[in-house]
């Protein structure tokens, strides 16, 4: 209340944040070389998967060049499909789980318990509206009126509250 708000500058929320300079400006041969990294591990992903099923997609096409087939082949593809569409039905499964548990958990446990402590909040909220009416002049009378003026001695130092909440036993 008493402190303004510390302005920070885009240097300094850089040092705290995680960055990434392929997401920067500059830095193209970063980025190019990052790119063909990321499209050459792709490609080996789905190549194999393309190779397969090219007989069982254009069979003609594999008769024309001499594309052999082998049951190894056969075999190689069947337990891949099986195996990837066992794992991402299991995927599936455990993120609509997790989900569901996530949301059960935020519904019923984060927003029904309180965040703060509100015997502590009570007592700072008398006590400064105690040091208010003190230091200013009561509520009422600094509602009402359309100029106040504060002052110096008035002024709060950086440490008011933190000492005034310190001394009466509600620290920060």
């Amino acid at each position: 209340m008493s402190e303004m708000k510390k302005m920070i500058q885009r240097k300094d929320v850089s040092k705290l944040l995680v960055s990434d300079d392929y997401f920067s400006e500059k830095h193209y041969l970063l980025k190019i070389r990052q790119t063909l990294v990321a499209i050459i591990g792709w490609v080996g992903v789905i190549l194999p998967f393309v190779w397969l099923s090219i007989p069982f997609v254009f069979p003609k096409f594999a008769k024309e060049y001499s594309f052999r087939t082998y049951v190894d082949g056969f075999q190689t593809f069947r337990f891949l499909l099986i195996f990837l569409t066992i794992s991402f039905v299991f995927i599936l499964i455990f993120y609509i789980c997790m989900t569901i548990w996530n949301n059960y958990r935020f519904s019923h446990f984060l927003q029904k318990e309180p965040l703060f402590n509100e015997k502590r909040m009570e007592k700072r909220k008398k006590l400064i509206n105690e040091a208010y009416d003190e230091r200013f002049c009561p509520e009422e009378i600094r509602h009402n009126v359309k100029f106040y003026s504060v002052s110096e001695e008035q002024n709060l130092d950086k440490e008011f509250f933190r000492k005034m909440y310190k001394d009466n036993e509600v620290p920060l």
